[in-house]
C-alpha cells in the first residue's frame, strides 16, 4: 500500500510542477549518466536534485531502461530527474534457475515461470524437472529501499508483489501476498550460464 501511495503521489507531483515523462536507455561514461534519445541531441546529461530520483538511478547500469518524470533541456542536452517511475534491468534478463524453478526473464516486461517438480528418489538423493509448462507473467519494476528494486507480477490470474535484490550471480527474490503482505516465498536465484542444464 506504501508502494501505491509513493507512486500517485509522485505522479501526482509531476502533473502540478509541468514535469514530462521521458524514458530512454542509460549509457554511462566517465562516471556521468546519460538518457539516450532521438532527437538531435541523441544523448541527454541525467541530473537531478530529489533525493528519492537520485538514491534510485545510482543503482541503474549502462543497458538500463528508465521511464520518470522531469524536464528536458534541449538547448543544453541535459534531463532533469524528478521521481523514477518504472526500470528494466539489463541484469535481469536470461535464465535463472532455484531449488523450486527455473525462471526465463526474456525483455522489460513479461518472464515465464518453470516450476520444478520431484521425479524420482534415490536414497538421500532427489532428482527434479522442470515442468514444461510455464506460468506466464507480465512484470514491472520500480525503485525500492536500499538495494531491493520492487515488483509487480500479473499472470492470467490475479497480480502479486515481491522484491528482488541482485547479488553477484544471484538474486533474491521475495514474493509477497497482495491481501495480507505477508511473505509467501524467497527464492534463491542463480544466473545461468550458456550450456548449463
Amino acid at each position: 500500500m506504501r508502494v501505491l501511495i509513493f507512486v500517485l503521489t509522485a505522479m501526482m507531483s509531476a502533473v502540478a510542477f509541468g514535469a514530462q515523462q521521458v524514458g530512454g536507455v542509460v549509457s554511462i561514461e566517465g562516471g556521468s549518466m546519460y538518457l539516450k534519445s532521438e532527437d538531435p541531441c541523441h544523448r541527454y546529461l541525467i541530473a537531478s536534485n530529489n533525493e528519492t530520483a537520485l538514491n534510485a538511478l545510482v543503482k541503474l547500469a549502462a543497458g538500463d531502461f528508465i521511464t520518470a518524470t522531469g524536464l528536458k533541456n534541449p538547448g543544453n542536452c541535459t534531463v532533469s530527474i524528478d521521481s523514477v517511475e518504472y526500470v528494466g534491468l539489463r541484469r535481469m534478463l536470461g535464465n535463472w534457475y532455484s531449488r523450486d524453478a527455473v525462471i526465463n526473464v526474456q525483455d522489460f516486461n513479461s518472464m515465464k515461470y518453470y516450476p520444478a517438480q520431484t521425479v524420482v528418489t534415490k536414497g538421500d538423493r532427489v532428482y527434479t524437472s522442470v515442468s514444461a509448462s510455464p506460468v506466464e507473467y507480465n512484470y514491472s519494476l520500480i525503485p525500492g529501499s536500499g538495494k531491493e528494486w520492487v515488483m509487480f507480477l500479473s499472470d492470467s490470474k490475479s497480480t502479486t508483489f515481491g522484491t528482488i535484490q541482485f547479488n553477484r550471480g544471484s538474486a533474491v527474490m521475495k514474493i509477497y501476498s497482495s491481501e495480507t503482505g505477508e511473505l509467501n516465498k524467497t527464492l534463491l536465484l542463480y544466473r545461468m550460464t550458456p550450456g548449463q542444464n
